[in-house]
């Protein structure tokens, strides 16, 4: 593995000037070597921060998933039914539509179709 290091070598300040600094004429390289053991332990790190990562990344996904769930859940235990933009495809669906437009009007039921397209933003 190498590790490089962007440092401009060329110049250094001295009291504010910077003054020309003579090119390398050799390059040296450092190698770090791991023995078995060492690699072993740290391939059971790498795979433990793995697998810490997925945890994390998964949990994060989910806390939006459950929070809808638990807002239509909510709903339907309120006893309260909602709209989704997908009941044109159904005539029931159409229906609703019909009756939520002759209710809130048209401007109501389009701006709630536009921004809430799921019907799943509770502060709507």
């Amino acid at each position: 593995m190498r590790l490089s290091l962007l440092v401009d070598t060329f110049y250094f300040s001295f009291g504010g000037l910077i003054m020309p600094k003579a090119k390398p004429t050799q390059v040296i390289v450092h190698r770090i070597e791991l023995q078995e053991k060492e690699r072993e332990a740290l391939d059971a790190w790498i795979a433990g921060k793995t697998l810490k990562n997925v945890g994390v990344a998964a949990a994060g996904a989910s806390v939006p998933v459950l929070g809808f769930l638990a807002y239509k859940a909510f709903k339907v235990w309120d006893g309260q039914e909602e709209g989704t933009v997908f009941d044109i495809f159904t005539n029931e669906g159409r229906d609703k539509i019909q009756e939520n437009i002759k209710e809130d009007g048209f401007w109501n039921s389009f701006l709630g179709t536009m921004f809430d397209p799921l019907g799943i933003n509770p502060f709507w």
